[in-house]
């Protein structure tokens, strides 16, 4: 008969598999997790394979069909008829022991989306977790079709519902005619002051409304700017921009990401760029500005991507003098690399290093602080890398936030969730549990060096993710001290940890959460090339 070819299967790392036979067909599964944690792993991403039997291959496929579901738990999985209401087609469910609970995580592969449910109040171990058992009959339950739930009402009804009572009868007896004047009346200076005010989107379409506004100058490069989420499902070149401030989300294609010959995997961004990862073993990397489809081209791995975090010391990495950087440990710490490469490199250069100390190095992007990257640990101490001198050191100070912490250990606070930010000058880290539990979050006082624990923002926000994170002081529309993440209501509302009224709204269970996603900063710069400089 043969041998299975299983060179295209997607990279090596810490994945759980599973075969999965369906109506005459052999599927095999990849889940990937967020470091090697056993069975307390963040999911991050799934890849299907089906196997062609005439050429005794894995092909990978973006769909196993609309007709069925697969149900996982432990080391199976078995194929079943989708039910309305039940059981979502083009879906696969895993039961998944996690910090705070046994959870059901469903993987959508139409939009490449998870989100979970608390099936069980506390995690079990792994030879008494839950199974799937399907009875010989189901009958099917009713329940609300998520496709039909309404979206936002619209701009003109929320308009009208906010309305003062009488306006309407003052409009029709041509109060409206006789008070407001033309837009194009409007002094030049209160139209730039409108327009300094406004969102990105608002802005370019600003110019549009009438010739004097026109007139007003850079109005896309003065716009306000925050953080929206970027997810991509297909390899199509589209992605998708979420807005969270606005609930709001915008289509934009990518030319470079509309091929069928390599997948992307969104690994990090700055000031706009975002670092890419292609290729079937990951090897190929590249940074690109995703609405100007500048790209800079970086020097190849000599294994896959697993760095803990990436960046870049300058605001436009196309800069001659731009160094890139990242990181990467051992789960223990014991053991750490740092990895560099400058603008005319053939290869990355690495950089081993053993400390008595140890770092475990937490899934976070470096911040470029006073000139050196600043690497947050998972117990919460420092690390600080030099690029002009090449050097790595472990601050003593400020010491740890979890000085003793075993990281193994069996209540999970070793698997805490941790991010680094630079919010106007101050370094901001956060240190997250799970969904049921408060973030918590503290600044640098740079001063003393130590952590100080605060419970607001100061009116910021801040915008959370393994692969980057940002801070603004003061996002639109009065929406400080506010946590958010990369997840949204299935009517497109914005997960976010509110401090002031110490909940989550909305609860994180039931979100949805882009696989392949990133916080971007849109920049509409074009830039120089090194060559060109």
């Amino acid at each position: 008969m043969g041998t299975i070819e299983s060179k295209d299967i997607g990279p090596y790392g810490c994945c759980r598999s599973y075969f999965v036979e369906s109506f005459g067909d052999l599927f095999y599964l990849w889940i990937q997790e967020l470091g090697c944690f056993g069975n307390d792993g963040l999911l991050t991403n799934i890849e299907v394979y089906r196997l062609d039997c005439e050429a005794m291959s894995w092909r990978r496929v973006e769909s196993i069909g609309n007709d069925r579901s697969f149900l996982l738990s432990g080391l199976y999985g078995f194929s079943f008829p989708s039910m309305e209401g039940v059981l979502q087609g083009n879906c696969v469910y895993l039961v998944w022991s996690c910090c705070d609970s046994e959870r059901l995580f469903k993987f959508c592969l139409d939009d490449m989306t998870i989100s979970f449910f608390q099936i069980l109040p506390h995690p079990t171990k792994p030879w008494c977790r839950a199974f799937w058992s399907v009875p010989a009959s189901i009958q099917s339950i009713s329940a609300v079709d998520e496709s039909t739930l309404p979206d936002n009402l619209p701009s003109t009804e929320l308009s009208k519902i906010n309305q003062p009572d009488g306006l309407d009868k003052h409009i029709e007896d041509g109060w409206q005619g006789s008070c407001l004047m033309p837009w194009d009346n409007l002094p030049l200076e209160l139209i730039e002051l409108v327009a300094s005010n406004l969102s990105l989107v608002d802005r370019i379409r600003f110019s549009a409304v009438c010739k004097k506004f026109s007139e007003v100058s850079s109005p896309i490069e003065q716009a306000k700017v925050w953080p929206w989420l970027m997810h991509m499902s297909k390899q199509d070149g589209t992605c998708k921009l979420f807005d969270p401030l606005r609930c709001e989300e915008y289509n934009m294609q990518v030319t470079p990401f509309d091929t069928d010959e390599e997948r992307h995997i969104f690994r990090s961004s700055k000031d706009g760029w975002v670092f890419v990862s292609a290729g079937d073993d990951d090897d190929d990397i590249f940074v690109i500005n995703t609405f100007t489809e500048d790209i800079v081209e970086l020097a190849m791995f000599e294994g896959s991507y697993s760095f803990n975090g990436i960046s870049f010391s300058s605001s436009n990495p196309m800069c001659s003098d731009c160094v890139f950087f990242g990181i990467g440990s051992s789960e223990n710490g014991n053991f750490l690399g740092v990895h560099t490469w400058r603008h005319g490199g053939d290869d990355w250069i690495e950089q081993s290093l053993e400390y008595d100390v140890t770092f475990p190095a937490g899934f976070n992007n470096p911040v470029m602080f006073c000139g050196e990257f600043y690497c947050l640990g998972r117990k919460g101490n420092l690390g600080v890398f030099d690029p002009t001198s090449d050097t790595w050191r472990i601050l003593d100070k400020p010491e740890p936030i979890h000085a003793e912490m075993d990281l193994l250990q069996d209540d999970h606070r070793g698997r805490e969730f941790c991010y680094l930010v630079d919010m106007e000058g101050e370094l901001v880290s956060v240190f997250l549990r799970n969904a049921a539990s408060p973030p918590r979050v503290f600044k640098l006082d740079k001063i003393n060096m130590s952590w100080v624990e605060v419970d607001d923002l100061g009116g910021g926000a801040l915008f959370l993710d393994f692969r980057s994170s940002y801070g603004v002081a003061s996002p639109d529309g009065g929406r400080g001290n506010r946590i958010y993440f990369p997840r949204y209501s299935h009517d497109r509302k914005p997960a976010f940890y509110d401090m002031e009224t110490k909940m989550y709204r909305p609860s994180l269970y039931d979100l949805k959460e882009p696989l392949n996603c990133v916080w971007v900063v849109p920049n509409l710069h074009k830039n120089v090339s090194a060559a060109s400089i």
